[in-house]
């Protein structure tokens, strides 16, 4: 029977080729990333939860990527640590050695079992695309599903950080999976409705700790649905409140199977936490080395909640203190040239600002503007506030944790409410019969498709090098440290054009913003169709790598070659404090040879170079001497 042109252009088949050509992408990246920091470490949490259902080594996120990642290598027998290798205890974060010990057990396949691991979250992912396409049509229409699937699969973010094992990609698609759950309940507030909503609300919170936030945010939700509903109907307070207690009961019964109970039931003051909320101390310094607990020290009140059981697992309770440890505490962190020792309240703005291509920004204000002039365009509003509310809250959130602002992936978790609310445009492109005004709609269509084209073609240019990804506002925006930009000579014009922003992306992130290991990869093919490079000096991020790598030494003295090749990773050129990295600052003014995926700059130092590098070296030990004295004098 022949297919006629029209069955293939429905929308469900447009929605199928569109999530098979998504997956190819990400299992293009995927194949040729190299390891990112940490990923075996996250690879081998999942397989030691998976063969002894202790959830300790990496309990600073929830465990179902990592579970997921970890599935391959269990099937495949892969050597996995024990808990007396590791040495658990309460604070420590065992997934670095639990990393080091598969990567050093499973050396013949390692890699193999990383990108099968890799392979699993991105089927999650994809599983996550499929249900917020499925939320947009609900809301907007058939033809907001496609724009959904390519905001959302032609992201930057979710075509680097998206392939690798973590949890930020699934998150927030998981959690545009339990309000869409949610609203169902809400429209029909019948029992199965709520369990459903509860499994996936369940299912989210074993992704992220950031989605805790949506507990205290359901009930506000569920009150504006109510207030907002359009005709007057019987408010039956008491049946929907018990049905929402089976909502919140399903999703603890899914995280408590998604952590096999482990610990269910522990007091709450039996615990040892070690931040100043959970301990009730004024001062880290006061805070006892073994941890403390205001549940079991505090006033009556507190040693009244300390005495009850708690209904989650224990390595649950115990990641939200961990993870709030780290905001307590503080990590230096980088924005605009600038180092502190804390975050900053608009970094992930200022990150999405400049890692979000430039047209689908745009597209976003046509977005703005269409929910003002063709109000036709937009769901109820009750609606549109279940989709903006968690959103916007959840950029709030991360906002307000400002104890360090490095990884803007975590934004993550809320940029799939947006890319929901945005595809509302695709309106647009229904019959008239559909109540879409006409006039001036031909003009606002073809801004939407030009801005589309334009957003998704600017990712695609980046690709497989999608972490490294940064808009040409990058090159525009002033910051208040100008560092040097390392010289080089682009490939080509266009190359020039397209890799603009990403030249300039160190002036204003470092770290998982740009570099995250992903180039490694492009390092090892580099070395060998160089098979003159028979020694090559690195100077990278922490990476496990098979490659032969001798770091530079710590001072420029007779031990440092006058000759030879060099790698050198962007956040040591621009990032680290060490006297190492300084070494590498040196290296700015030099012009590489060549430049791997935006991140890795190749040198080659001859005599002449080696005294320059010497020379710049000094002059910045020189500067930094005089700033040792001005801050000693003041």
């Amino acid at each position: 029977m022949a297919i006629t042109l029209r069955k293939i252009t429905t929308i469900p088949t447009l929605c199928a080729l569109l999530l098979a050509l998504i997956g190819l992408l990400c299992v293009g990246e995927a194949w040729t990333q190299g390891p990112g920091y940490n990923e075996f470490g996250r690879l081998a949490s999942g397989l030691f939860y998976l063969k002894t259902g202790d959830f300790s080594p990496f309990h600073v996120n929830p465990p179902l990527t990592s579970m997921a990642a970890g599935l391959p290598s269990a099937a495949l027998g892969a050597k996995s640590a024990t808990r007396a290798d590791l040495g658990i205890s309460n604070f420590a974060r065992d997934e670095f050695d639990t990393g080091e010990f598969f990567i050093k057990n499973n050396r013949e396949n390692n890699r193999l079992l990383l990108f099968w691991g890799r392979l699993c979250c991105i089927a999650l992912m994809l599983l996550g695309m499929a249900l917020g396409a499925r939320l947009a049509g609900e809301l907007y229409g058939g033809p907001a599903k496609i724009v959904f699937l390519l905001l959302a699969g032609f992201s930057p973010f979710y075509l680097g950080h998206g392939t690798m094992v973590g949890p930020d990609a699934a998150s927030g698609l998981f959690a545009v999976a339990a309000v869409m759950y949610f609203r169902r309940w809400l429209r029909a507030a019948d029992l199965a409705g709520a369990f459903t909503a509860g499994l996936a609300l369940g299912v989210a919170e074993l992704t992220k700790f950031t989605l805790l936030i949506l507990y205290p945010l359901f009930p506000i939700l569920w009150l504006l649905d109510r207030l907002l509903a359009p005709a007057p109907r019987r408010f039956k307070i008491g049946r929907e409140l018990g049905q929402f207690c089976v909502l919140i009961a399903a999703s603890f019964l899914v995280i408590n199977i998604g952590y096999l109970f482990e610990g269910t039931g522990q007091r709450l003051g039996d615990y040892r936490f070690e931040t100043l909320l959970f301990t009730g101390c004024s001062d880290r310094q006061e805070i006892p080395s073994a941890g403390g607990n205001r549940f079991s020290m505090g006033n009556r009140w507190e040693r009244a909640l300390g005495r009850l059981p708690m209904p989650l697992p224990k390595n649950f309770i115990q990641g939200i203190d961990t993870q709030r440890y780290d905001f307590e505490r503080g990590i230096q962190s980088y924005m605009r040239g600038t180092w502190s020792e804390h975050g900053w309240w608009n970094f992930y703005l200022y990150a999405l600002l400049l890692k979000t291509p430039l047209g689908i920004e745009a597209l976003f204000l046509l977005a703005v503007l269409c929910t003002f002039f063709f109000k036709k365009v937009n769901a109820p509003c009750r609606d549109e506030l279940l989709i903006l509310l968690p959103g916007i809250t959840l950029m709030v959130f991360l906002s307000s944790q400002s104890g360090f602002s490095i990884h803007s992936r975590y934004a993550l978790a809320a940029l799939p409410f947006f890319f929901v609310w945005t595809s509302k445009l695709g309106r647009l492109f229904e019959r008239p019969a559909a109540g879409v005004p006409g006039r001036g709609t031909r003009a606002v269509r073809f801004l939407a498709v030009f801005f589309l084209t334009a957003g998704i073609g600017s990712s695609l240019a980046a690709y497989p090098h999608n972490i490294a990804y940064f808009n040409d506002l990058t090159a525009l925006i002033p910051t208040p440290e100008v560092p040097d930009i390392p010289r080089q000579e682009p490939r080509t014009r266009l190359s020039a054009f397209l890799d603009l922003g990403s030249r300039h992306a160190p002036r204003h992130l470092l770290d998982s913003n740009i570099e995250w290991g992903q180039t490694l990869g492009d390092l090892e093919r580099w070395c060998r169709k160089h098979p003159e490079v028979q020694n090559i000096h690195t100077l990278l991020s922490p990476h496990d790598y098979p490659i032969d790598q001798t770091d530079i030494p710590a001072r420029l003295d007779s031990d440092l070659e006058e000759s030879g090749w060099y790698a050198v990773s962007v956040c040591e050129l621009y990032g680290s404090q060490t006297h190492t990295g300084k070494v590498a600052h040196a290296f700015r003014r030099i012009t590489p040879v060549t430049v791997l995926g935006n991140t890795i700059y190749i040198y080659h130092l001859t005599g002449d170079d080696y005294r320059l590098l010497r020379k710049l070296y000094e002059e910045i030990r020189a500067r930094e001497k005089e700033k040792e004295q001005q801050t000693d004098k003041k």
